[in-house]
This record gives C-alpha cells, structure tokens and sequence, in this order.
C-alpha cells in the first residue's frame, strides 16, 4: 500500500503524471509498494528508456509481479519481438515468466512470430484459454483477439450469431460488447444511417448517440476514427483545431488533444504546413523525420 502523496512524489522523479495513473487503475494505491514501484520504474525508464505516457496507461506494471519484469523483456527481445510492440503492451512484462514462455512457444508454432508482433497482448494469455476459443473455429487473427477478451465461450457464440444475423464482419473490437449491447448499437446507426466499423464497438450506444450529436452540432463529418475518442476528447480536439484554424480530418482523431498540439507546435516551429497524413505520427517521430530530411536536403511533403 502507498499513499497517494508518496506516490505522486515518486512518479515525479520520472516524468509520471499521477492522476493519469490513479485515473487508469486506483488499485495502485492498495497494491503497490514503494519499493517495488521504484524498482520497476528504475528499470523501464532508466534502462529501457520506456515513454511515461506508456506506463501511465499501464499502471499495474508498477506492482504486478514487479520482478519478473527484467527476464521477460530480456525472453522477449532475445527472441525478436518488437520493441514499440512491447512497450505499447506493457502488462505483459507483468506475465509470471514460465508462462510467458509456454504461451510465447505456443503461439510462434502455431500461428507464427508475425501474429506475437500483431497482437503481443496474447502473451499475457494462458495457453488453456487460447485453446478454448479454438474450439470457435474463428480465423487465426480473431482467435487470439477473442482469447485476449474476457468474453466466455457461451458470450462470444452469442456476439457471433448475431453478427451472422446482421450480416456484420466479425472484428475483434466487437467483443467488447455484449449480444444485447450489439443489437442495441446496430440500431442505432440504422436509425442515422451511419456505417457500422470496427471502432464504434469501442463505444456504447449511449456513447456512440453523444458523439453523433457533438458532430452534427459541429457539422463534421462522422468518420470511423472518431470513435477511437470519448465525447469530451473529441470537443477538445474540435476546439483545438478551430483555435489554430486546423481543417478538422478523420485522421485527426486518432490523436489525443494534447498530441495534436504537441505536432502543431513542431510543425509551426518548423515552418511546416500541416497536413492531415501529418496525424498518422507523433510529435517525436514528425521532428525526426523534419531532422533526417534537414540532414539530407531532402523537401517535405505530406506523403514522406
């Protein structure tokens, strides 16, 4: 147990905001240890060089199994999983180490190193699980995203007939939802007449009638990206864009609001037109790649 004042004094020291964590996951708090926190940031952030954006997302990283950390990301690499794979699926470092491995062997035999890479939560799986949602029949991609739901097999049947029963292409973002949830969202986008993706399941039905609202208010455009925002995100990236005169792209929307301003800001820095390809980065990566064409008197376009 920490208090909360400890803790954000300790997330401070490593660039950690700790209302972000305790936001993404309050247990913290009750299950984590003062010493076991430093230990794991000790070696993420110093040795590794993890962002703190990352761990922010993953806060159980700080407390869950804290030792077994080091021989995982070391199995890990050692056995050529991508390190941007790894460091935006940190829980999984999290994993006790023998069943990494089984589940790692498991996996690489008989789905390949491509799909580990793809979709490297499914380490954090044990193998009895993935093996269960085999029994489905589902294709190889949507095996290991069910496994990694919490869905029981009776659930993920159910969310299948009715996705054969609406003519909808299974995805693994639909697994999210419940049948009854399913039903109720195909409704809605029957009733305004909007295109049924893989994102809108990362939403509610509630949730998905605000953000139509905030777009017809706003006279924007409903594209699938938006979805990957809540209501208040997407009304701060609106008023973000109109305050810098930003034409507001479906792409914009896979950015958070403080993202787009950090890329607004390098791009001004840099005299540099913004485009909406531009979104598809980082700040970090967009200054990079301003760097290498710099470095070699290369023009910048929207496409590089």
């Amino acid at each position: 147990m920490i208090e909360t004042y400890l803790l954000s004094e300790l997330l401070k020291q490593y660039g950690i905001d700790s209302n972000k964590v305790i936001k993404n996951n309050d247990r913290i708090l009750d299950r984590g240890e003062y010493l076991d926190i430093k230990y794991s940031l000790d070696y993420l952030i110093d040795e590794l060089h993890i962002s703190p954006k990352n761990i922010e997302k993953c806060p159980s990283i700080m407390y869950l199994n804290v030792y077994a950390i080091k021989s995982n990301y070391n199995f890990l690499v050692n056995n050529h999983i991508k390190v941007n794979s790894i460091e935006t699926c940190l829980h999984i470092l999290s994993s006790e180490h023998n069943q990494l491995k089984e589940t790692f062997n498991y996996v690489l035999t008989n789905y390949g190193i491509k799909y580990i890479n793809n979709i490297t939560s499914i380490l954090s799986i044990p193998v009895d699980r993935i093996k269960e949602i085999e029994s489905l029949n589902l294709d190889k991609y949507l095996t290991l995203s069910v496994s990694i739901s919490r869905r029981t097999v009776d659930e993920i049947e159910a969310i299948i007939k009715v996705c054969k029963d609406n003519n909808l292409p299974i995805s693994g973002t639909i697994f999210l939802r419940i049948a009854d949830e399913i039903k109720i969202i195909i409704k809605v986008c029957k009733d305004n007449n909007l295109p049924i993706s893989g994102n809108i399941f990362l939403r509610t039905a509630d949730e998905i009638e605000a953000i139509i609202k905030v777009c017809k208010d706003n006279n924007l455009p409903i594209s699938g990206t938006i979805f990957k925002r809540t209501t208040d995100e997407i009304e701060t990236i609106i008023k973000v864009c109109k305050d810098n005169n930003l034409p507001i792209s479906g792409s914009i929307f896979m950015k958070t609001a403080d993202e787009i301003e950090r890329i607004i800001k390098v791009c001004k820095d840099n005299n540099l037109p913004i485009s909406g390809s531009m979104f598809r980065r980082t700040a970090d990566e967009i200054e990079v790649i301003i760097k290498v064409c710099k470095d070699n008197n290369l023009p910048i376009s929207g496409t590089i």
